[in-house]
């Protein structure tokens, strides 16, 4: 045998049968027609690198799948903090309260979602940016509200308007 020109030769067609269960014929396994009972594997998927780009500028590389939802890759941001040596602790509910992942102009809301959708591939810099979500949007409108009213129903006011001291 000569070096750079091997050839594998097929000599032993029974080997075949390692690939496929013998009792799947050719034309069924050519037409999709496989039986539910036959356990396939899936090859496990590479995560996706991306890096997270924070409020102060500096970033962390996080790993999801590629089929994650925003949900996970939120979930993966958390991993990264837990995982570091900070001794305080974080409210997650404060930070995605005022905060949100942002992704080329793209917020990052609909927690269900695939990033795919979003056209996030590996490499890819994912932001923090301000948002206020609208449970807490309404509780502040509610608390400015509620501040108003008792300034104006109040007999302070009232003696203030008369007075022309407040205009």
């Amino acid at each position: 045998m000569e070096v750079g020109t091997w050839e594998p030769e097929l000599t032993n067609v029974s080997a075949c049968t390692l690939c496929v269960p013998a009792s799947i014929s050719p034309g069924r396994l050519l037409s999709g027609s496989v039986g539910k009972n036959h356990v396939y594997q899936k090859l496990p998927q590479q995560p996706l690198k991306l890096f997270v780009i924070k409020l102060d500028g500096s970033s962390f590389e996080v790993e999801v799948l590629k089929t994650a939802t925003v949900a996970e890759l939120k979930e993966a941001v958390k991993d990264v903090f837990n995982q570091s040596p900070i001794d305080e602790m974080i409210s997650w509910s404060h930070v995605w309260g005022h905060f949100c992942l942002c992704y080329q102009g793209q917020k990052l809301l609909d927690y269900k979602a695939s990033i795919r959708l979003f056209g996030i591939k590996d490499g890819d810099q994912i932001c923090f940016v301000r948002h206020v979500s609208i449970k807490y949007e309404g509780r502040e409108k509610r608390r400015i509200g509620l501040w108003r009213k008792r300034i104006y129903d109040s007999p302070a006011y009232e003696q203030l308007v008369m007075n022309n001291h407040y205009t």
